[in-house]
């Protein structure tokens, strides 16, 4: 997720016990080839190489497989090539899911990225398309199947479907009929009972949970616990989560990125807050990265009752 998951988030969510793989941010192949001055930012392979893949997003088939080449020379345990960005400006390029419109164009540049990346991991990020046509689903992750994709991420809504609309997670389960490859579900779950659900309309299977873990960094282990049959109170201390996020922000991102990075994360962590969505808005739209620092601290210093939060997601 772009301005989420950077190498602090992933640093943080792996200090509470982390997942089985980390996703990057997506990187634009096209601005890694041209050599900008932030791209190593977005490379640091942080917390753990060897549970970290990197997710592309690109136009050109060429820069691409020359991209994904290049990131194979760290330790990183694989490539994702993201064919599931419906952002319009991506999309206009021919990036995202534009590449799901022609199953012979996505195919070549699956098998080209599995031939330059040798036995890395080689994944694939999808939406249903255009349209939710389930055969022409099927159709076409059976064929990036067929051209060496490991396994395939599925966020079950349509090109134009926005945040408000549920994933549909029953295409979740349809697809894992279909296909010998792995196929992980993404969308929709932010805590228990949301897990839970999801995993009964899919079946049993991976899972791929965003958003939620910008909100709680613990959400990982406190899933964990749970599915173990572990009910005991999950407490956390919020005002040290998020002075451990800025320092951790700080080491691992440039000065020009810590307004955005901040103001992404708060906009979430504090709906964990009483009347937080409003702190949460104010701040997101910030662009001041010592506002945002300042505002969230002084919330607690005049809420110190606010900082101990018992998770009940």
């Amino acid at each position: 997720m772009a301005t989420l998951t950077h190498a602090g988030l992933r640093v943080l969510i792996d200090e509470f016990g982390g997942c089985d793989l980390f996703f990057s941010e997506m990187i634009s192949a096209e601005a890694m080839i041209g050599g900008t001055r932030y791209e190593p930012y977005y490379t640091v392979a942080a917390p753990d190489p060897g549970k970290l893949i990197f997710q592309l997003v690109g136009y050109s088939e060429e820069r691409l497989v020359e991209a994904a080449t290049r990131l194979v020379q760290t330790e990183a345990a694989g490539v994702d090539l993201n064919m599931g960005c419906s952002a319009p400006h991506i999309v206009r390029k021919g990036g995202g899911i534009a590449w799901m419109a022609d199953t012979d164009t996505a195919v070549a540049l699956v098998e080209r990225t599995r031939n330059a990346i040798g036995d890395r991991s080689l994944s694939v990020k999808l939406r249903l398309g255009a349209s939710d046509d389930l055969g022409r689903l099927v159709s076409f992750c059976r064929a990036l199947e067929s051209a060496g994709a490991d396994f395939i991420t599925l966020h079950p809504k349509t090109r134009r479907e926005a945040a408000a609309r549920m994933a549909r997670w029953s295409f979740v389960r349809l697809l894992r009929d279909e296909l010998t490859i792995p196929v992980i579900g993404n969308g929709g779950i932010t805590g228990e009972q949301t897990l839970r659900a999801r995993l009964r309309e899919a079946g049993s299977g991976g899972v791929m949970i965003g958003r939620a873990a910008a909100r709680a960094p613990w959400i990982f282990a406190y899933l964990k616990r749970r599915i173990s049959g572990d009910r005991s109170e999950y407490r956390v201390d919020l005002a040290t989560v998020a002075e451990r996020f800025f320092r951790l922000l700080d080491q691992h991102q440039p000065a020009d990125f810590l307004p955005t990075r901040a103001a992404r994360f708060v906009s979430y962590f504090a709906s964990n807050l009483a009347f937080g969505h409003a702190l949460g808005a104010r701040l997101g739209a910030s662009r001041s990265y010592d506002q945002i620092r300042g505002e969230l601290f002084a919330y607690f210093d005049d809420h110190p009752e606010a900082k101990v939060h018992l998770e009940r997601g």
